[in-house]
C-alpha cells in the first residue's frame, strides 16, 4: 500500500480538491490504512463465541440437514450478525481420515433460542462488557425447511492420527448473515468419527446496522 499516496488523497479532499465517492454499495471508496478488522474492533462490534471451556463434540460423518451442531441466532430487532471467521481444533481422541466445516444460514425464522450454550463464552474484542444480540446454541433443530450447505474447508488424511490441536481456521468474510428477527446461520464439522475423536470450535462475528432488503 502506498500510504504516501492516501495522504495525498485525503489530504486533497480536506481541502476540497476532490471529492470522496462511493461504490455501488455504498461503500467509501478509500484505500485501506487499518488493519481489515481494526475499525469495527475499536467501535465494539465485534464479538467472540467459544466452547472451548465445555466438552468437545463428536464430529457428524455426513452433511447435516435441519439439526447442526452449532448456530448463532439472532434476537435482535435491527443489527445483523455476520459471522467472519469459524476456527475449529481437535482435542482429543484419534482422528479419522480427514475432516470439514459445513456452513448454511438457516431458511426463515427460528425456534426462538433464549440463552447462549451453558458452556460457552461470547463477548466482545473491545475488552468491554458489551454483549451481541444473539445467542451462541448448540444442536438446533432448523425449521422452514432443509438450507444449503456450503464446504468451507475439506483437509484430506491418509492416515488415523491422535492430533490434538489439528483442524482448520475458515475466514468467512460475510458470505453468510443472520438477519434480525430470529434468523441463524449453523456450523457443523464433519469428519470421520475415529476414535472417540472431539473437537471444540470458535466464531469471530461482527454485529453491524446493515439494512437488508
Amino acid at each position: 500500500m502506498d500510504l504516501e499516496a492516501v495522504n495525498r488523497k485525503l489530504a486533497a479532499i480536506a481541502e476540497g480538491r476532490g471529492m470522496p465517492r462511493l461504490d455501488e454499495f455504498g461503500n467509501l471508496a478509500v484505500s485501506q490504512v487499518l488493519p481489515k478488522y481494526a475499525a469495527m474492533a475499536a467501535a465494539g462490534l465485534l464479538f467472540v463465541a467459544d466452547m472451548s471451556g465445555g466438552t468437545g463434540k463428536i464430529p457428524v460423518t455426513a452433511a447435516p440437514t435441519t439439526s447442526p451442531e452449532w448456530a448463532l441466532y439472532n434476537y435482535g430487532v435491527s443489527n445483523v450478525i455476520v459471522p467472519l471467521c469459524v476456527a475449529y481444533a481437535s482435542i482429543s481422541g484419534t482422528l479419522g481420515l480427514g475432516h470439514a466445516l459445513m456452513v448454511a444460514t438457516a431458511l426463515g425464522p427460528q425456534t426462538a433460542v433464549s440463552a447462549n450454550y451453558a458452556s460457552s463464552i461470547v463477548t466482545c474484542t473491545d475488552g468491554t462488557s458489551k454483549k451481541p444480540d444473539c445467542y451462541f446454541t448448540n444442536n438446533p433443530t432448523l425449521i422452514g425447511g432443509t438450507p444449503a450447505w456450503m464446504y468451507y474447508q475439506a483437509v484430506p488424511s491418509s492416515i488415523a492420527t491422535i492430533a490434538v490441536g489439528e483442524g482448520g481456521v475458515v475466514w468467512l468474510n460475510g458470505a453468510h448473515v443472520a438477519r434480525p428477527g430470529g434468523y441463524e446461520v449453523a456450523f457443523e464439522i464433519v469428519a470421520p468419527t475415529g476414535t472417540s475423536a472431539t473437537y471444540d470450535l470458535t466464531i469471530l462475528f461482527a454485529q453491524l446496522p446493515l439494512k437488508l432488503r
